[in-house]
């Protein structure tokens, strides 16, 4: 079959049009005009373990308003478990090993029960900063920030917090 010289140029017109299209697709500048949607976050994440009281009882909301601060500012994710059931260790030394295989670059336990679970289960993950709060541990490489006042508290959880890496 022998084509028309009318029909090679409309060919070969479509063919420069399609071509020219896809140049553009392909060449045109991504925009970072628009507004973010998404927070971007640091590869490091700071887990917090409170008792069955959660993020209500003190001094686990001030811990955690430091931890939110230090996520904003610096990007660190955060994340929190309560221990839920029976207030005790060997029960809260499921959460720790919950939170703790989140690969947490600090782990930081409110309160008798987490602190003392997370003393015990940090053998397991010994990649993380360990912190306790309220409660001391008997265990000189974790660090111990003191519940009061509440403001020195959130501040030094926010620093804490904010150097995790």
């Amino acid at each position: 079959m022998r084509f028309s010289r009318r029909d090679r140029v409309l060919a070969a017109g479509a063919a420069v049009v399609v071509l020219a299209a896809a140049a553009v697709w392909l060449l045109w500048p991504e925009s970072d005009d628009g507004p973010v949607r998404e927070r971007r976050y640091r590869d490091a994440t700071a887990c917090l373990l409170t008792d069955d009281r959660g993020l209500t009882g003190e001094p686990a909301a001030t811990v955690w308003a430091g931890m939110q601060e230090a996520s904003t500012a610096d990007l660190v994710q955060i994340q929190y478990l309560s221990v839920a059931g029976p207030q005790t260790a060997a029960n809260a030394l499921t959460y720790v090993n919950t939170l703790a295989s989140q690969d947490c670059a600090v782990f930081i336990a409110v309160g008798e029960i987490p602190v003392t679970a997370m003393a015990e289960g940090r053998s397991n993950f010994p990649a993380a900063r360990y912190v306790a709060v309220a409660h001391d541990p008997g265990d000189p490489t974790i660090t111990r920030v003191d519940d009061a006042p509440a403001e020195d508290t959130r501040e030094a959880i926010r620093e804490i917090v904010s150097a995790a890496d």
